[in-house]
């Protein structure tokens, strides 16, 4: 099916759109009682239905989902879908039942995470409704004076920093905000890092006391911005240990005078590292290698990656490291010798990057060695270094990673069929995931699909197989308008237990625009949930273009909207 948006006939178009989302949900039956509307596709209709016009529909939608557990996608959404007064009135709604107390996500603990801090934009500019705000969040809920504290503390700390960000240059609201503080919760108030920035740390200091450890980064990044080094730095080194090489590393930035980049290095290496075991060393050591990358000492960052080791706490190892001082090197082209290049491919082949790790990166990080190299090391990479990394994934299913790379390199030399035979090899054999998305992806940007469709199909196909959510929001953003076409074709070779996509790929084409990609999943779709979710997300894409009755019936259906008021 393929319905062209932009025409004058499209309202036909989506009224027949419409009819196709109402038949697939019929045509596979009543939804389990059991399956529950996922809350982000709730707040999705509410924002589709705004974009259509209907900023009355949209608002009512918005705070029905206070009723359940709010997604972070309310964040965002909340704000732009609320006027001022609508948006009083649905914070101070909130405020009755669970959600000033509730993280976006279950057990995270950081401000971010925390919904008080979505609230506290809402209500910002109303002096009652913050003072019911902060009152509602001082409250120590059971077991938060012992094991659960922290998340108090996240919602306080989320409460005052969005309210200082909305009184910026206003710092006479400590003194409001204050009075509603006992002399234990002075120190939260450390939390207005917008508003402290400017008046420094003794100020904070003599009103606050001893800053919580939740709000050390925010008022060391509110005190960089106000060009107070000394206050960031010495409160920065008051913090536990890895808040404290965070905040260092936040010092580091472009231009720093050499005084203050010595004293900063030195302060990192007297920074604790938070214990003896392994991988917490290689955490402080590959931020110590960032803080010399970005004060732009390569070398000093060169020498911290030669004596890296494996770490099991992700993007922390030698590998990622590997990755971001090559990145560091293709902005700043100069700085790229045939010295520091062979440093770093030495690391790739040695004994600190352990081959899961190889793996994870090789795809990238041969072909952006590659391109930076002169001619000599270029001869080497591909005679000497390419054949060693190959080596030590010999045994790993993961093996023609490094012949992508390669391959990825030499397409970039002008050699447009250069991964051609890796194609073929994978496509034809079985293959991890990791390798299936990284060839997929390789793919779309080499001509492949208009030198052999089949081929790049089933390439699709195996990235897609694994069923693997993420691996097609990786996938989808790399193919172009003429490569989306083969999506419907890969999904169908995909076994129907297996095609968890069919909703990822709903949600970008309603995203991007394109009905016939929508549509297909409809058919495409497994079950009667997943064609539920599908069809929501063609409920939207209707309700964008402004044909909300027939959306609003599609919404009803898929459980996104309950009976209309009238």
């Amino acid at each position: 099916m393929s319905v062209d948006l932009s025409t004058a006939a499209h309202r036909a178009d989506l009224a027949d759109f419409a009819d196709r989302a109402r038949s697939a949900l019929a045509r596979l039956g009543a939804v389990s009682s059991e399956c529950r509307v996922d809350p982000a596709d709730r707040i999705g209709w509410a924002v589709a239905r705004f974009d259509g016009g209907d900023h009355v529909g949209a608002a009512e939608d918005l705070t029905a989902c206070l009723d359940g557990w709010l997604p972070r996608e309310f964040a965002e959404a909340a704000p732009r879908i609320l006027t001022d007064e609508q948006a009083t009135r649905v914070a101070v709604t909130a405020l009755g039942g669970e959600h000033p107390y509730r993280p976006f996500k279950s057990g995270c603990t950081d401000p971010e995470d925390a919904v008080a801090g979505t609230l506290a934009r809402l209500v910002a500019g109303n002096p009652d409704a913050e003072a019911a705000l902060l009152r509602a969040v001082l409250v120590i809920r059971p077991n938060e004076d012992r094991m659960w504290a922290y998340f108090r503390s996240a919602r306080i700390s989320a409460v005052f920093a969005a309210l200082a960000e909305a009184y910026v240059g206003e710092p006479e609201q400590l003194d409001r905000w204050s009075a509603l503080l006992d002399g234990d919760d002075q120190p939260c108030l450390a939390a207005a890092a917008a508003l402290w920035g400017p008046l420094g740390l003794a100020e904070v200091d003599r009103r606050c006391g001893t800053v919580r450890e939740i709000d050390g980064a925010r008022l060391v990044a509110a005190f960089v911005a106000a060009d107070r080094f000394d206050d960031a730095l010495t409160l920065a080194t008051r913090l536990e240990p890895r808040q404290q090489q965070r905040a260092l590393l936040t010092l580091a930035t472009p231009g720093l005078a050499l005084a203050r980049a010595k004293v900063l290095v030195a302060a990192f290496r007297k920074c604790p590292k938070g214990g003896r075991e392994r991988d917490v060393q290689m955490i402080y050591q590959h931020r110590f290698a960032r803080l010399f990358l970005a004060l732009g000492r390569v070398d000093d960052a060169l020498a911290v990656l030669g004596r890296m080791r494996d770490c099991r706490v992700s993007g922390y190892g030698p590998g990622p490291l590997v990755l971001e001082v090559l990145r560091w090197l293709d902005g700043r082209r100069e700085a790229a010798t045939p010295e520091r290049l062979g440093a770093v491919l030495d690391v790739l082949a040695g004994p600190g990057l352990i081959p899961q790790e190889l793996a994870a990166v090789v795809a990238d990080v041969v072909p952006l060695a590659h391109g930076l190299a002169d001619e000599r090391l270029r001869t080497e990479i591909v005679d000497v270094h390419v054949p060693r990394l190959r080596a030590r994934l010999r045994n790993t299913r993961s093996g023609l990673l490094v012949d992508a790379g390669l391959g990825a390199a030499l397409v970039g030399t002008g050699d447009a069929t250069a991964l051609d035979p890796v194609f073929t090899q994978a496509a034809g054999g079985r293959t991890d995931a990791r390798l299936s998305l990284v060839l997929a992806r390789l793919a779309s940007g080499t001509g492949l699909l208009a030198r052999d469709r089949e081929l790049f199909t089933r390439l699709v196909t195996g990235a897609l197989s694994e069923g693997y959510w993420w691996f097609a929001e990786e996938l989808l953003p790399t193919l172009d308008a003429e490569a989306r076409p083969v999506l419907p074709e890969a999904v169908a070779a995909v076994p129907a237990d297996s095609r968890r996509q069919v909703v990822v790929i709903a949600r970008f084409a309603e995203r991007i625009g394109d009905p016939a990609l929508l549509a297909a999943m409809l058919d495409l779709a497994p079950d009667a949930e997943s064609t539920r979710r599908v069809a929501g997300r063609a409920a939207m894409m209707v309700a964008r273009h402004g044909e909300l009755s027939d959306a609003v019936d599609v919404a009803r259906r898929c459980g996104l909207v309950g009976e209309e008021r009238r």
